[in-house]
């Protein structure tokens, strides 16, 4: 599937086309891949849609409220220094949220969306919105965008890429200590078109959008083959992997990223709201298009990667999010410097053991800012995004429109109708940490009708102090992701007694326990 630049919608057409030219290029391969892509598209809707025919539990629908929204993202850049805004969150889960993503959403739609940028923007109906708005993956935990076409497979084991040697020596062109050959994903072969050009061979293209992500990716197709070598089959070593999995997102990744004591609670208690087992089953746009989206402001300008790359000088280039996020992802982008590699150079590969302990690869505590390079947002060919206008290249602007677009009630109607209490203007405007936010709040009547997203964000920043999630977010998340696991295929929710096997203690499991087990973390 040729790749997907971050944020881009594909309509369902392009995506059976590619489907199918996957479907063709694997025709007759027996046992060549490994197969969990659904048949059909899921469904996203509301999670209240009660709220859908109130107008007070909207934002008002105008020209203005357009406006306001275009102001307040662009006042959500963040110029503060690197490491003032740091959350106790080691920096790794920010791209581990992002993997969880990829595997349960992959939004397509039926027809073209209006152009978000448009001064005369409208939401789009109810009817539009339940009509236009699909999902391609299965919304479950069951690494579908690891297990999914075109990965493939050798035997039992999945198939693993090996790095390009960069014929060089010391920083930056060393390989890090330790670190061996298999440490790429499998990848295509040359290609004149840039979107397939050397792409991973993986179920979601989205993985190999940025390092991190290709890599902690690679951590789970080396984790399956871990668990064949102890004497699993195929599809043992999957479900093994799938539980775990399942595991490290409700009792560690969730509980670092929401309030623990919410979690615990949903889990326990079961949900109040989302039911995933239920039919016919949908995805909540609430959770969609502004709850997950909370991870944007995690997101550090650098990162400090591995040896070569890193703010310490001596000849290490720092680890910038931009260099991040095209180095693998880009036609004629794998080689540093000057390079031209068939996969991943060696000096590329990822020291996790600089992640955990997280020391200063911690993510940014979750606020209403969002890191400058997510204002200079470019395309799958690492040009600068321009269509549409300057605004086109702002994230923040991106997602407080698109919310508006697809109909997202307030954060106060979705607080009061989780049976929470809503933030005051008072409280809302000391989060907003900013004078020129706070002004627009008050201006466009957004400090007691507050979109959504950025209400959850607000929130986090109120009372948690940007250490996690606040209440209506932690509650929003916990009630999606415990349904998601509940309807999963190899449940851990509903297999009794079920606990990890595979740590080093008994019971205990989390994401520095995969890596280690998949042997990328010492």
């Amino acid at each position: 599937m040729p790749r997907i630049g971050h944020g881009s919608v594909l309509e369902v057409g392009e995506f059976d086309v590619a489907a199918a030219n996957v479907a063709e290029r694997t025709r007759g391969v027996t046992l060549a891949f490994a197969v969990n892509t659904p048949a059909d598209p899921s469904r996203f809707d509301y999670l209240f849609p009660k709220l859908q025919r109130s107008a007070s539990a909207l934002l008002p629908e105008s020209p203005q409220t357009v406006a306001h929204l275009v102001a307040l993202g662009r006042a959500m850049r963040d110029t503060a220094a690197e490491n003032t805004s740091n959350s106790p969150i080691p920096a790794a889960y920010t791209y581990f949220g992002q993997f969880v993503d990829h595997d349960i959403t992959l939004e397509t739609v039926s027809a073209s969306l209006p152009d978000l940028l448009s001064p005369s923007l409208r939401p789009l109906t109810l009817d539009q919105v339940r009509s236009t708005l699909f999902n391609m993956r299965t919304a479950t935990l069951d690494l579908d965008s690891v297990y999914g076409l075109p990965a493939p497979r050798a035997g039992q084991k999945m198939k693993i890429g090996h790095v390009s040697p960069t014929n060089g020596s010391g920083i930056p062109l060393g390989r890090p200590a330790g670190k061996g050959d298999a440490n790429d994903l499998p990848r295509d072969v040359r290609s004149p078109d840039p979107r397939m050009d050397r792409a991973a061979l993986i179920g979601d293209p989205r993985n190999d959008e940025n390092t991190i992500v290709a890599q902690l990716h690679l951590a789970f197709l080396l984790a399956h083959n871990k668990l064949v070598d102890r004497g699993k089959t195929f599809a043992e070593a999957r479900r093994t992997l799938r539980q775990h999995y399942q595991w490290i997102v409700l009792h560690d990744f969730l509980k670092r990223v929401c309030d623990p004591k919410v979690i615990d609670r949903i889990i326990k208690k079961g949900p109040k709201v989302y039911h995933g087992l239920r039919e016919p089953f949908y995805l909540p746009l609430e959770f969609a298009v502004a709850g997950y989206r909370f991870g944007h402001t995690m997101v550090r300008r650098t990162y400090d990667f591995n040896v070569n790359f890193n703010a310490d000088g001596g000849g290490a280039v720092p680890g910038s999010l931009p260099l991040l996020f095209t180095f693998t992802a880009l036609s004629g982008q794998l080689g540093f410097p000057g390079g031209d590699f068939d996969t991943l150079p060696e000096n590329w590969i990822i020291e996790w053991e600089r992640f955990f302990p997280s020391g200063r690869n911690l993510a940014r505590r979750l606020d209403t800012h969002l890191v400058e390079p997510l204002f200079e947002l470019t395309n799958t060919l690492g040009q600068p995004e321009t269509s549409g206008g300057v605004d086109a290249k702002h994230l923040a602007v991106r997602n407080l429109l698109r919310g508006y677009l697809l109909r997202m009630p307030t954060g106060q109607a979705v607080a009061k109708a989780f049976g929470l209490t809503p933030l005051s203007s008072k409280e809302l405007e000391t989060a907003a940490d900013s004078a020129a936010q706070v002004q627009i709040l008050k201006d466009s009547g957004f400090n007691k009708r507050t979109p959504l997203w950025y209400y959850l964000l607000a929130e986090a920043n109120a009372k948690p102090k940007g250490k996690h999630l606040g209440a209506v977010g932690s509650t929003l998340l916990g009630e999606v992701f415990v349904s998601l696991v509940q309807r999963s295929e190899d449940s851990i929710l509903r297999t009794k007694g079920w606990a990890p096997t595979i740590g080093r203690k008994k019971g205990v499991f989390d994401l520095p326990e995969l890596l280690r087990f998949a042997s990328v973390l010492k």
